[in-house]
């Protein structure tokens, strides 16, 4: 059932931030310069719900599943345990573009770039038909739209985002959406954000949330560590 109640995303400094958490099926955007945190972000994020029994999906588009495990567990994030109970599942978008005999095995499937857009739809719409028969809620992280805008005619992007985030309000999920700061035109960007329901910017060595009722809108410090993003309150 979706509700208003906020939960926990398991990183402390943010959460004090948040107001106490995410709500249940809101879309968060992390909007900054590469490099700046937001891969490690929503990493943690996902990880940080898996300890709590919350099911994840994370979409690949930057890079393969290989890579991405690798940067979890430099992280301490491990996720051996999530791949055998099932709580996690992963849409690889990259890998397949290099390896096309690829086919899909345990928690990874495999989809054939960032530009099929409808078989994205279709997987994540299978798997959150497989997670809502055990969980009340989930965790989507998506890295990143940028590879989205940079492949599809921007109006076929929006018309995906549209169907996804309202698949997963009506689901009762929360999601992390990743955008690179400096590589699309504004009105692009805007479009995006019109979608979601807060944003956390990245500023130098600075953070801010948007949009979110009862999370502060200053400007925060921040710094990037070996466990993850850390908030300096």
């Amino acid at each position: 059932m979706v509700s208003d109640l906020l939960l926990p995303t398991g990183l402390k400094s943010l959460d004090e931030l948040l107001g106490g958490g995410l709500p249940i099926s809101g879309n968060l955007l992390l909007y900054g310069d590469p490099l700046c945190g937001k891969k490690p972000l929503v990493m943690q994020f996902i990880y940080e719900g898996l300890k709590m029994n919350i099911p994840g999906i994370f979409v690949l588009t930057d890079y393969g599943f290989v890579e991405w495990k690798q940067m979890m567990h430099s992280s301490g994030w491990l996720i051996d345990a999530y791949e055998k109970n099932g709580l996690l599942q992963i849409v690889d978008c990259y890998s397949k573009q290099y390896d096309p005999s690829l086919v899909d095995e345990g928690i990874v499937t495999y989809v054939n770039g960032a530009e099929d857009l409808s078989t994205i739809s279709m997987q994540l719409a299978g798997l959150q038909e497989q997670i809502v028969q055990i969980a009340d809620n989930h965790r989507l992280g998506f890295h990143s739209l940028s590879a989205l805008l940079e492949t599809n005619q921007h109006e076929s992007v929006y018309r995906f985002m549209q169907f996804i985030t309202g698949k997963f309000r009506r689901t009762g999920a929360t999601a992390m959406y990743v955008l690179e700061k400096g590589m699309h035109e504004e009105k692009h960007v805007r479009m995006i954000e019109h979608l979601m329901d807060g944003l956390i910017e990245f500023e130098d060595d600075k953070l801010r949330i948007r949009g979110l009722m009862g999370a502060s809108p200053s400007w925060h410090q921040y710094e990037i560590t070996d466990q993850g993003v850390r908030v300096k309150l």
